[in-house]
């Protein structure tokens, strides 16, 4: 989910750009009001929707003391895949040989490779559900 919320949040910044660039061209006092208010409504979207997604890595860091990141080769149920995104306590990941991408419970059948956990976060309850292949 939070993969497809990401590209929504390139999208925003990208018209927010284009509109930038044909700024000059608008005609009136009022349309080029209107194009700057735009413009900032969708820079500050796509900035909320990074803050979420940021928000919910932190809280997976914090609660459960791993240290994830977009791009992570991981395993889910023993399939191999990688990090695509973050949605509170959920990874998104794209397993191998899907294309579709999968949510995950941060802790739930999920193998992290060496180096991920952190050491005991804030809240120990949840150790003993982070998997860490030490291999």
């Amino acid at each position: 989910m939070s993969a497809a919320i990401l590209s929504e949040a390139e999208a925003m910044e990208l018209q927010a750009r284009e509109m930038l660039a044909v700024l000059h061209h608008c005609t009136t006092w009022d349309e080029r009001m209107r194009a700057e208010d735009r413009i900032e409504e969708l820079r500050e979207g796509a900035a909320s929707i990074k803050t979420r997604i940021e928000s919910s890595r932190e809280h997976i860091r914090n609660y459960y003391g791993l240290d994830l990141r977009v791009g992570l080769g991981i395993k889910h149920e023993g399939r191999p895949g990688v990090i695509v995104g973050f949605a509170g306590q959920y990874v998104e990941v794209r397993l191998d040989g899907d294309d579709h991408t999968t949510t995950c419970h941060a802790t739930s059948e999920m193998e992290y490779p060496q180096g991920t956990h952190i050491g005991p976060g804030p809240d120990e309850r949840f150790a003993h559900l982070v998997e860490v292949n030490t291999a």
